[in-house]
Protein backbone atom coordinates (compact mmCIF):
# COMPACT_ATOMS: atom_id res chain seq x y z
CA UNK A 1 0.00 0.00 0.00
CA UNK A 2 3.05 2.33 0.64
CA UNK A 3 3.12 2.39 -3.46
CA UNK A 4 -0.52 4.14 -3.47
CA UNK A 5 0.70 7.12 -0.69
CA UNK A 6 0.86 10.14 -2.04
CA UNK A 7 3.93 12.30 -0.98
CA UNK A 8 2.93 15.78 1.43
CA UNK A 9 0.83 18.22 -0.34
CA UNK A 10 2.10 17.21 -4.29
CA UNK A 11 -0.55 14.25 -4.68
CA UNK A 12 2.41 12.64 -6.78
CA UNK A 13 3.17 9.12 -5.22
CA UNK A 14 5.92 8.60 -2.67
CA UNK A 15 9.20 7.43 -4.54
CA UNK A 16 8.56 8.87 -7.84
CA UNK A 17 9.99 12.13 -8.97
CA UNK A 18 7.68 14.66 -10.17
CA UNK A 19 8.65 16.03 -14.09
CA UNK A 20 8.15 19.87 -14.12
CA UNK A 21 8.95 22.52 -16.68
CA UNK A 22 12.37 23.79 -14.79
CA UNK A 23 13.61 20.06 -14.93
CA UNK A 24 12.15 19.38 -17.96
CA UNK A 25 14.19 22.28 -19.66
CA UNK A 26 17.46 21.44 -17.52
CA UNK A 27 17.81 18.23 -18.95
CA UNK A 28 17.63 19.18 -22.49
CA UNK A 29 20.09 21.84 -21.87
CA UNK A 30 22.34 19.24 -21.74
CA UNK A 31 21.54 18.25 -25.27
CA UNK A 32 22.10 21.73 -26.83
CA UNK A 33 26.21 20.49 -27.42
CA UNK A 34 24.68 17.35 -29.77
CA UNK A 35 22.43 19.18 -31.00
CA UNK A 36 24.10 18.29 -34.63
CA UNK A 37 24.14 14.96 -33.80
CA UNK A 38 20.89 14.84 -32.23
CA UNK A 39 19.44 15.89 -35.77
CA UNK A 40 20.57 13.30 -37.36
CA UNK A 41 19.39 11.07 -35.42
CA UNK A 42 15.82 12.38 -35.88
CA UNK A 43 16.83 12.13 -39.47
CA UNK A 44 17.70 8.53 -39.32
CA UNK A 45 14.67 7.66 -37.75
CA UNK A 46 12.66 8.98 -40.12
CA UNK A 47 14.95 7.22 -42.78
CA UNK A 48 14.43 3.92 -40.46
CA UNK A 49 10.48 4.61 -40.58
CA UNK A 50 10.08 5.29 -44.36
CA UNK A 51 12.02 2.20 -44.86
CA UNK A 52 9.93 -0.02 -42.38
CA UNK A 53 6.60 1.48 -44.52
CA UNK A 54 8.19 1.58 -47.90
CA UNK A 55 9.37 -2.03 -47.23
CA UNK A 56 6.17 -3.12 -46.50
CA UNK A 57 4.72 -1.88 -49.33
CA UNK A 58 7.22 -3.08 -52.30
CA UNK A 59 5.68 -6.03 -50.78
CA UNK A 60 2.54 -6.27 -52.00
CA UNK A 61 3.57 -5.00 -55.48
CA UNK A 62 5.97 -8.36 -55.46
CA UNK A 63 2.96 -10.55 -54.60
CA UNK A 64 0.51 -8.86 -57.36
CA UNK A 65 3.24 -8.18 -60.07
CA UNK A 66 5.46 -10.55 -59.92
CA UNK A 67 4.94 -13.76 -57.90
CA UNK A 68 1.13 -13.83 -58.99
CA UNK A 69 2.03 -14.03 -62.51
CA UNK A 70 4.33 -16.00 -62.29
CA UNK A 71 1.95 -19.35 -61.00
CA UNK A 72 0.20 -18.68 -63.98
CA UNK A 73 2.78 -19.54 -66.74
CA UNK A 74 3.94 -22.43 -67.45
CA UNK A 75 7.91 -21.42 -67.59
CA UNK A 76 8.38 -18.92 -65.24
CA UNK A 77 10.79 -16.37 -65.37
CA UNK A 78 12.42 -15.16 -62.02
CA UNK A 79 14.74 -12.25 -63.37
CA UNK A 80 12.08 -9.80 -62.65
CA UNK A 81 10.94 -11.63 -59.13
CA UNK A 82 14.71 -11.46 -58.17
CA UNK A 83 15.39 -7.80 -58.92
CA UNK A 84 12.79 -7.07 -57.22
CA UNK A 85 13.48 -8.53 -53.98
CA UNK A 86 16.90 -7.53 -54.37
CA UNK A 87 15.11 -4.14 -54.68
CA UNK A 88 13.27 -4.82 -51.17
CA UNK A 89 16.57 -6.35 -49.53
CA UNK A 90 17.81 -3.11 -50.38
CA UNK A 91 15.19 -1.00 -48.49
CA UNK A 92 15.06 -2.87 -45.33
CA UNK A 93 19.10 -2.97 -45.23
CA UNK A 94 18.29 0.86 -45.66
CA UNK A 95 15.87 0.59 -42.84
CA UNK A 96 18.60 -1.55 -40.84
CA UNK A 97 21.73 0.70 -41.05
CA UNK A 98 19.74 3.86 -40.21
CA UNK A 99 18.35 2.04 -37.18
CA UNK A 100 22.14 0.80 -36.33
CA UNK A 101 23.45 4.48 -36.72
CA UNK A 102 20.38 6.65 -34.85
CA UNK A 103 20.68 3.60 -31.67
CA UNK A 104 24.65 3.95 -31.58
CA UNK A 105 24.45 7.73 -31.72
CA UNK A 106 21.85 8.14 -28.97
CA UNK A 107 23.79 5.74 -26.72
CA UNK A 108 27.20 7.70 -27.35
CA UNK A 109 25.19 11.33 -26.66
CA UNK A 110 23.71 9.66 -23.65
CA UNK A 111 26.53 8.68 -22.32
CA UNK A 112 28.26 12.09 -23.10
CA UNK A 113 25.35 13.67 -21.03
CA UNK A 114 25.23 11.37 -18.04
CA UNK A 115 29.40 11.62 -17.19
CA UNK A 116 28.78 15.54 -17.44
CA UNK A 117 25.66 15.16 -15.22
CA UNK A 118 27.61 12.63 -12.88
CA UNK A 119 30.63 15.22 -12.54
CA UNK A 120 28.35 17.93 -11.51
CA UNK A 121 26.88 15.83 -9.08
CA UNK A 122 30.44 14.59 -7.87
CA UNK A 123 31.29 18.60 -7.57
CA UNK A 124 28.60 19.09 -5.86
CA UNK A 125 28.62 16.57 -3.43
CA UNK A 126 32.40 17.49 -2.55
CA UNK A 127 30.99 20.89 -1.38
CA UNK A 128 28.65 19.33 0.98
CA UNK A 129 28.83 19.65 4.79
CA UNK A 130 29.94 16.72 6.45
CA UNK A 131 27.12 16.77 8.84
CA UNK A 132 24.88 16.20 5.68
CA UNK A 133 26.78 13.06 5.19
CA UNK A 134 26.32 12.33 9.21
CA UNK A 135 22.41 12.42 8.87
CA UNK A 136 21.63 10.42 6.02
CA UNK A 137 23.39 6.56 4.91
CA UNK A 138 25.81 6.57 2.71
CA UNK A 139 24.52 3.87 0.65
CA UNK A 140 21.22 5.70 0.39
CA UNK A 141 22.98 8.66 -1.29
CA UNK A 142 25.01 6.33 -3.41
CA UNK A 143 21.75 4.35 -4.08
CA UNK A 144 20.17 7.59 -5.00
CA UNK A 145 22.99 8.94 -7.44
CA UNK A 146 23.02 5.51 -9.20
CA UNK A 147 19.05 4.99 -9.38
CA UNK A 148 18.83 8.27 -11.06
CA UNK A 149 21.46 8.54 -13.26
CA UNK A 150 20.07 5.03 -14.59
CA UNK A 151 17.06 5.78 -14.95
CA UNK A 152 18.05 9.32 -17.12
CA UNK A 153 20.46 6.92 -19.28
CA UNK A 154 17.40 4.56 -20.27
CA UNK A 155 15.36 7.52 -20.63
CA UNK A 156 18.14 9.26 -22.81
CA UNK A 157 18.97 6.60 -24.83
CA UNK A 158 15.28 4.59 -25.38
CA UNK A 159 12.84 7.09 -24.35
CA UNK A 160 13.65 9.45 -26.65
CA UNK A 161 14.04 8.25 -30.03
CA UNK A 162 10.65 6.41 -29.12
CA UNK A 163 8.75 9.72 -28.91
Amino acid sequence: MSGHMRGPGRGVPIGRAKMDKVTMNRLLSYLKEYKLRFTVVLICILISAVAGVAGSLFLQVVIDDYITPLLQTASPDFAGLFQAVLTMAAIYLIGILATLFYNRTMVSISQGILKKIRDQMFSHMQRLPIRYFDTHTHGDVMSRYTNDTDTLRQMLSMSVPQM
